[in-house]
């Protein structure tokens, strides 16, 4: 085995050399997809919402789309910022309360096709 010892300038140098090329790695990964084209269909399976809903949306500007021929189509981008721009930001105690109506509701789940009381 062999040590290799260099100066902590230079070391700090490679260090920060290294973690921008991952953090450049992640914004890649991050946006791989942005760009790809969803139309009408495949938007509602993916948000789980109406036709008639994500018209609505498009009416009032909450998400941006093209229209082609009569067909409305979608970048994943879109989607995204208008995730992003309607998220809801919650505190700590409320997500614990959530996480624990869900275990809750988990076990109960269990519980009833088990056939247990």
């Amino acid at each position: 085995m062999k040590i290799i010892t260099i100066e902590e300038e230079a070391w700090q140098q490679l260090n920060s050399r290294i973690n921008a090329i991952a953090d450049y790695l992640k914004r890649l990964e991050d946006t791989g997809y942005d760009d790809l084209w969803l139309n009408n269909h495949e938007v509602c399976q993916y948000l789980h919402i109406s036709e008639k809903t994500l018209w609505r949306m498009r009416t009032k500007g909450e998400i941006a789309y093209s229209k082609i021929y009569g067909q409305y189509f979608y970048t994943i981008g879109a989607i995204k910022d208008m995730l992003n721009a309607n998220a809801v930001q919650s505190s700590d105690e409320f997500v614990q309360e959530l996480m624990a109506k869900g275990k809750s509701y988990i076990e109960k789940g269990r519980k009833l096709k088990s056939g247990k009381p």
